[in-house]
């Protein structure tokens, strides 16, 4: 028991100590290209969590969750997806690494990198998809929150399906 709460202790002074950030995203996507290409009409909106920590000045990694809304409709995002029944919805895990550029006092240039497992309709494991993505965004910095706005290039892939789209949006980050 007291080996339990020393290990308790060494994490909680650890967590303590780190630079834990949160960051809220959402972006509208744009179509690029897609496989088959009936599904060249598509796009999606995408917003999560994500928590990162700051493992030396200016650099992030982390780990997330999103949800992916696929437009226009619930017929052609089955189709695309390759779901039994209409769905729209995906939902995301997420892991990232940022790297942060500092302009001035108050604002930075951060590159974003990430990655991760994408379920269509919550349930359907057998149709798991990936995402690949990277961004750049302009960040105004204030103390211990910022607000971000940028853009990138993303790829999602599902069984025979594939999209690659820009997404565009707005980020913003709390230290903690």
């Amino acid at each position: 028991m007291k080996r339990l709460v020393v290990i308790a202790m060494l994490v909680v002074s650890a967590l303590g100590l780190a630079a834990v950030n949160l960051d809220i995203f959402g972006n509208y996507h744009f179509t690029l290209s897609a496989t088959p290409t009936a599904a060249a009409s598509i796009s999606y909106l995408s917003f999560g969590l994500q928590v990162g920590y700051e493992v030396t000045e200016g650099v992030q990694i982390g780990g997330g969750v999103g949800l992916a809304y696929f437009l226009p409709d619930a017929t052609t995002a089955k189709d695309f997806l390759g779901t039994a029944s209409p769905t729209q919805w995906t939902l995301d895990f997420i892991v990232g690494a940022k790297y942060s550029i500092p302009i001035n006092d108050f604002s930075a240039v951060v590159i974003k990198g990430y990655g991760g497992l994408s379920i269509p309709g919550f349930t359907a494991f057998d149709k798991l998809g990936y995402i690949v993505g990277a961004k750049v965004l302009y960040v105004f910095d204030m103390v211990d929150f910022n607000v971000g706005l940028g853009a990138g290039i993303e790829m999602r892939t599902y069984k025979t399906s594939s999209i690659t789209t820009v997404p565009v949006g707005v980020t913003a980050s709390i230290k903690f």
